[in-house]
């Protein structure tokens, strides 16, 4: 079991995070309450943990939740964990709103500061809850074979992979998608969004000594931002969807232009896990 987490260790994870996180969804098809679902955020981190220890490296399980406590690493990173998501969700908004879609309109919007505790529960829940295991766990052991570039297409096209059973359930926001578009349509899109944040997420992990914590920062202000404060799919509909994953795929581009495909960084080598 250890040989194949060893030489399998992103397809290893994408299996055990399906399992972990399909099981949630299931419950609520069987009947239980949407909400019972979310528990599938936990599910790449608990994958992850699970297979460091079938690893069998010493240290492996603690070298992987030490990366949590990884926080010195510039206050340009902070901003961007933060703040940028936010930006990008206006962005889409804006840019949705030229090629036809809905007159942006911010009324109704709530002051500022009621997105902290949102912010603050999702780091929690789904940026620590997913992210031991796609950055933590994964993107290491991939980068020692692989380019950083390389290394993130495969872990967004298995995390955008992961997401496929919320098509197809009815009460989660990705079946509301299908149902609107087609799934396929709304399948393929949704994943060059994941695709081409999981190329940020690298770049962030890369250039902050391998913190999961700050890919956390991310991934939940990201949620908070788009999904809870700009309630982007709510105002622009599938159109502001469509707008966002262009803009973060051309963000995407522009650090792996600017950064160069290797490393995701001109000052950092990419984070590499070492065998025992």
């Amino acid at each position: 079991m250890s040989n194949l987490v060893k030489k399998y260790p992103a397809i290893s994870l994408y299996v055990l995070a399906s399992i972990f996180g399909v099981a949630p969804i299931a419950a609520v098809a069987a009947g239980l309450p949407p909400g019972f679902s979310q528990l599938g955020a936990l599910s790449a981190s608990l994958a992850g943990i699970i297979l460091a220890a079938v690893e069998g490296r010493k240290g492996g399980v603690r070298e992987l939740l030490g990366r949590v406590l990884i926080w010195r690493v510039g206050i340009q990173w902070w901003a961007f964990a933060l703040f940028f998501t936010a930006i990008a969700g206006v962005g889409a908004l804006y840019l949705s709103d030229l090629f036809g879609g809905p007159v942006v309109a911010w009324s109704g919007l709530g002051p500022l500061y009621s997105v902290l505790p949102m912010m603050l529960f999702l780091i929690v829940f789904a940026g620590l809850g997913e992210e031991f295991g796609w950055r933590g766990f994964a993107v290491p052991r991939l980068q020692a074979r692989y380019s950083a570039l390389v290394s993130s297409l495969i872990i967004g096209g298995l995390h955008g992979l992961w997401h496929l059973p919320m098509f197809l359930v009815e009460g989660q926001a990705q079946y509301n998608w299908a149902q609107q578009v087609g799934l396929i349509p709304a399948f393929l899109g949704y994943s060059v969004f994941v695709i081409a944040w999981a190329i940020q997420l690298t770049w962030v992990f890369n250039n902050t000594k391998g913190s999961v914590l700050l890919a956390a920062v991310v991934h939940g202000a990201g949620n908070a931002w788009i999904g809870g404060y700009i309630d982007l799919p709510s105002r622009a509909g599938m159109g502001g969807n469509v707008a966002l994953a262009f803009l973060m795929a051309v963000v995407s581009i522009i650090i792996v232009l600017l950064a160069g495909p290797k490393n995701l960084s001109r000052k950092n080598e990419r984070i590499m896990h070492q065998e025992a």
